[in-house]
C-alpha cells in the first residue's frame, strides 16, 4: 500500500465531492444543461448568492459524514450514497420540468395526490428514456466519477483500514464556516426578494434554486419555511378603499372602462357592429343589437377537451385529417389565438378558470387549496343555478382526481351528481371502479372499435349525456364534459395510424407520432356530440348553445414542431405554439346546412386577436345574462374587438396583442423580459408589462387570502 498515494486520493475524493456536487445544481438551473427549464434573468449577485449557499449545505453533510463515521473507506460509501442520492433528486427535478416547465416546489406536492391509475402509464417509460435521448444519464457523472474511486480506493487500501483522525477543533471550524456561509447566503437572498420582481409566488421555486441555491432553498423548505410573498401588506393594500381602488382599474363589468394596451374604451355590453361576428351572423337582427343575453334560457354545453394544440390545424397535412370539425368550423366561431393559461393544476386550472374566470396561481391546485379556508366564488354553474339551470360535470376519471368530488360541490356548485368512472362502473356492474379500469385495460368492443384505454371513452361518455339531454325534457340544462383519453403520453389511439405526407415524418419522437395519429380518433369524438355513431341520426339540438376549448398544449418540447412545420422554429416560437390551443364556440339555428349533416351555425366568425380561459368566462356570462352590477370580471370578451393578453400561470410567459401588428400576438418571458419573440416591442411596453404583473399579483391574492373576494363584491355591491 502506497500511504502518500491514498491520502492524496482522499483529497482528491473530497474535492470531487464538493465540485461536481456543487456543479451538477447547473443541470436544474441553466437552461444550457436543461432544456426544459425556464430560468429567471441571472445576476452576478444571486449567481454567488446560489455557489455560497450550495457549498454551505455540502460541507455541513461532509462534515457529519466524517463525524458519524470513524474509518475513511465508511466516509466515502457515505459520500457515494449521499452523491446518488442528490443525483437522483436532481434527475427528478429535471424530469418534473419536463412535464411543467417550471421547478418543484413542496406546494406542488398536491399533484401527486392524484390516483396514477390510467394516468401513470408511460409516464414512467418516457422519464427514463431522458436518460439516453437526452443524455441525462450526464447529471450521474458525480456519483459514476466517485464509484469508481471509490473501487480505486478499496483496491489501494486493501487489508488496511486507515482512519484520518480529525480533531474537535476542525470539526468545530468546519461546523461554524459552514453556519456562516449559509446565514451569508440566506441573507443575501433576504435582500433579493425584497425586489418587487421577486412577488409573483409562481417563479418563487426558480427565483430560490438560482439565487438562494438548491440545496439550501430545498432545505428551508422542507423545515416549513414559505417562499411565497402575496399578502395585502406586501402590495400596499391597507384599507377596504385602497383595495377597490387596484381591483377597480381591472373589473370589466362596467359599462365603459380603458384598456391599458391601446389606450381606447371599452364597455361591458358588446354591440353586434364591434364583434368579430361575419355579416350573415344572427339573421334577422340589428348591427345595433347587444349580444348580452342573446342566448337567454337557451342550454350550454361546455366541452373540456385534452391538450390539443393549434398548430394541429395550421400543419395543413395534419388539419386535412379533421373532416368533421373543418366543416363545424365553417358554421362557428374559431380563436385561432386561444392560449392555455393553466398552472400546476393543468387541467384543473383550466376548468377553474373557465368556470370563474380567476387565473390559478400556478404553484399549486386550488380545487385542493380552497379547503384550507372560507372561500366563496362565483362560478358559472352558480349563475346558471340562479337562471334554474341544472348544472352537471361528467368525466371519465376517479371522483377524487384533483378533488372534484368535494370541489364541484363545495366551491364551483354543481347541482346533479357528478359523473364520474365510479358511475361508469356501477353502470357496467362493477362495484369497484380499479376493477373496472383493468378490466378495459383487455379491450372493450364499441361499434366496431376495440377501446383499451383505462377510462370510459368520449364516445361512452356522449352515449350518456345525450340520454341525459333527452331526460330534461323542458327543462334548462348547463353540461360540462371533460375529454380524458388524449392525455400525454397518448398510448390510448383505438385508431390505425393515418398516413401523413410529412417530409421526415419518420424521424418525428414517438410520442409526437402518437400526438398526431390521434386526429382521425378526436375528430369522431368531437363529431358524437352531434352525430350518433351507431345510428348515424343527428344529436343537435338547436336550443343548445356548444363552446369547445382545449385546456392545455401537448407539452412536445422535443424540437419535433420543426419537422411537422416544415421550418426551423427558435425555442421562443415553439413554447408560444405549445401555448397556443383550440376553442371555438357553435351555436347551432334549426336550419340544416345544405349538403351536410350538421345545422348552420347562429354565429360565425373567426377572432384572430389574444384570448384564454378568463375570457371564456365572461363571454358566457354576457352571452347568457347571467351577470349583474355585484359580480366582477377581468377577462375580455371573445367576440369583440378589444385586444387583450394570456399568461401562463405556470412559467409566467406572456401573450399579448400587439396593437401594430392585430392577429400576431407579441409573446415575452415575465422572468426573464430579454427573450421575447418576434423580434418587436410593444407600445408602452414598460407600462403594460408593470400593469399585467400588478393584477397577476391582485389574482394570486384573490386565492391566497379569502376574505378579499367577498370584500371587493360588497364594496361593488354598495355602489349607487
Amino acid at each position: 500500500m502506497n500511504l502518500d498515494k491514498v491520502k492524496k486520493m482522499n483529497i482528491i475524493y473530497i474535492v470531487l465531492f464538493v465540485v461536481l456536487n456543487l456543479f451538477n445544481t447547473y443541470f436544474a438551473t441553466a437552461q444550457l444543461l436543461n432544456r426544459y427549464i425556464t430560468p429567471v434573468t441571472r445576476t452576478f449577485f444571486g449567481e454567488v448568492t446560489a455557489i455560497i449557499g450550495n457549498l454551505s449545505v455540502l460541507l455541513f453533510l461532509l462534515i457529519i459524514t466524517f463525524k458519524i463515521f470513524k474509518k475513511d473507506r465508511s466516509r466515502f460509501r457515505a459520500l457515494l450514497y449521499i452523491t446518488l442520492f442528490l443525483n437522483v433528486f436532481i434527475f427528478l427535478l429535471n424530469i418534473y420540468s419536463m412535464f411543467y416547465m417550471t421547478t418543484f416546489t413542496i406546494h406542488s406536492l398536491d399533484i401527486f395526490k392524484n390516483p396514477s391509475e390510467g394516468v401513470g402509464q408511460g409516464i414512467v417509460g418516457e422519464s427514463l428514456l431522458q436518460l439516453i435521448i437526452y443524455y441525462r444519464i450526464l447529471i450521474f457523472i458525480p456519483f459514476i466519477t466517485l464509484l469508481v474511486l471509490f473501487i480505486i480506493y478499496k483496491k489501494e487500501s486493501l487489508g488496511v483500514p486507515i482512519t484520518t483522525k480529525i480533531s474537535f477543533k476542525k470539526y468545530l471550524t468546519g461546523f461554524l464556516s459552514s453556519f456562516m456561509l449559509f446565514v451569508l447566503a440566506s441573507l443575501s437572498y433576504m435582500v433579493q426578494i425584497t425586489e418587487a420582481e421577486f412577488h409573483i409566488n409562481a417563479i418563487s421555486s426558480t427565483r430560490g434554486i438560482q439565487n438562494f441555491g438548491l440545496y439550501p432553498y430545498y432545505l428551508t423548505e422542507l423545515v416549513g419555511i414559505n417562499f411565497n410573498y402575496i399578502s395585502k401588506d406586501k402590495l400596499g393594500i391597507h384599507s377596504t378603499q385602497e383595495l377597490e381602488a387596484e381591483f377597480d382599474f381591472y373589473n370589466k363589468n362596467v359599462s365603459s372602462y380603458e384598456n391599458f394596451i391601446d389606450g381606447k374604451t371599452y364597455s361591458n355590453n358588446l354591440l353586434i357592429k364591434d364583434s368579430i361576428l361575419t355579416e350573415d351572423s344572427l339573421e334577422g337582427y340589428s348591427k345595433n343589437d347587444s349580444l348580452n343575453g342573446i342566448f337567454k334560457d337557451k342550454n350550454l354545453m361546455l366541452i373540456h377537451l385534452e391538450s390539443l394544440n393549434y398548430f394541429l390545424f395550421e400543419v395543413p397535412e395534419l388539419r386535412e385529417k379533421f373532416t368533421f370539425l373543418n366543416e363545424l368550423f365553417e358554421e362557428s366561431v374559431v380563436f385561432e389565438n386561444y392560449y392555455t393559461s393553466v398552472g400546476m393544476g393543468v387541467s384543473s386550472d383550466a376548468e377553474f378558470s373557465t368556470l370563474t374566470g380567476l387565473y390559478p396561481n400556478g404553484y399549486s391546485t386550488f380545487y385542493r387549496d380552497y379547503e384550507k379556508g372560507n372561500y366563496t366564488l362565483d362560478t358559472l354553474p352558480k349563475l346558471f343555478n340562479n337562471k334554474n339551470y341544472k348544472t352537471k360535470s361528467y368525466h371519465g376519471d376517479f371522483e377524487r382526481f384533483y378533488n372534484r368530488d368535494n370541489a364541484y360541490v363545495d366551491l364551483i356548485g354543481f347541482t346533479e351528481e357528478y359523473y364520474s368512472i365510479e358511475k361508469f362502473a356501477k353502470d357496467a356492474g362493477y362495484d369497484d371502479a380499479v376493477k373496472y379500469m383493468r378490466t378495459r385495460n383487455k379491450g372493450v368492443e364499441y361499434n366496431g372499435l376495440t377501446l383499451t384505454s383505462p377510462w370510459p371513452s368520449e364516445f361512452e361518455m356522449n352515449d350518456v349525456i345525450y340520454e341525459d339531454q333527452l331526460k330534461m325534457g323542458d327543462e334548462k340544462y348547463m353540461y360540462y364534459p371533460l375529454y380524458l383519453t388524449m392525455h400525454t403520453p397518448y398510448l390510448f389511439n383505438p385508431y390505425e395510424a393515418p398516413t401523413y405526407n410529412i417530409k421526415d415524418y419518420n424521424l418525428l419522437k414517438p410520442i409526437t407520432k402518437r400526438y398526431v395519429e390521434h386526429i382521425p380518433y378526436i375528430d369522431d369524438l368531437i363529431k358524437s356530440h352531434f352525430i350518433d355513431p351507431v345510428t348515424n341520426e343527428s344529436r343537435i339540438d338547436s336550443n343548445t348553445v356548444y363552446v369547445f376549448y382545449s385546456d392545455h398544449g401537448s407539452g412536445l418540447k422535443n424540437r419535433d414542431l420543426n419537422i411537422l412545420y416544415g421550418k426551423e422554429l427558435s425555442s421562443l416560437e415553439e413554447r408560444m405554439k405549445l401555448l397556443q390551443t383550440i376553442a371555438f364556440i357553435y351555436a347551432p339555428s334549426n336550419e340544416i346546412k345544405e349538403g351536410s349533416s350538421i345545422n348552420k351555425g347562429l354565429i360565425k366568425g373567426r377572432q384572430k386577436l389574444t384570448r384564454g380561459h378568463v375570457d371564456l368566462y365572461r363571454t358566457i356570462g354576457e352571452l347568457f345574462g347571467l351577470f349583474n352590477d355585484q359580480n366582477f370580471f377581468f377577462g375580455t370578451n371573445v367576440l369583440s374587438k378589444e385586444p387583450g393578453f394570456v399568461i401562463d400561470n405556470r412559467i409566467q410567459d406572456l401573450v399579448i396583442d400587439n396593437i401594430n401588428d392585430l392577429g400576431n400576438p407579441f409573446y415575452i418571458s415575465l422572468r426573464n423580459k430579454k427573450n421575447y419573440f418576434p423580434d418587436v416591442t410593444i407600445n408602452n411596453q414598460t407600462y403594460v408589462l408593470n400593469k399585467i404583473q400588478k393584477f397577476k399579483k391582485l389574482s394570486d391574492l384573490l386565492l391566497i387570502d379569502d376574505t378579499v373576494y367577498i370584500e371587493y363584491k360588497e364594496t361593488l355591491m354598495n355602489w349607487d
